[in-house]
């Protein structure tokens, strides 16, 4: 999404109000951003949670994971 908008890790930083080492982290899924920076990213890329983010259900008894995937009413239709 970052590079949609042309924004450099700095800019993105700078923007978010993170340090400029957490842009990497955060791509790479090291790091999770927590409720207000995850609102931030929404607002400033103008899109929902799951366009940035994959949503991943763990089952409890076997371990398998399972990637959600939205239902869009465009898609619906």
């Amino acid at each position: 999404m970052r590079d949609r908008h042309r924004l450099t890790q700095r800019e993105l930083a700078r923007r978010l109000g993170v340090t400029q080492n957490y842009i990497p982290a955060l791509e790479a899924g090291t790091r999770n951003p927590g409720p207000k920076l995850r609102q931030a990213l929404m607002q400033l890329f103008e899109c929902d949670f799951e366009d940035l983010f994959q949503v991943v259900m763990v089952n409890p008894l076997d371990h398998q994971e399972q990637v959600l995937r939205p239902e869009r009413e465009a898609e619906a239709m």
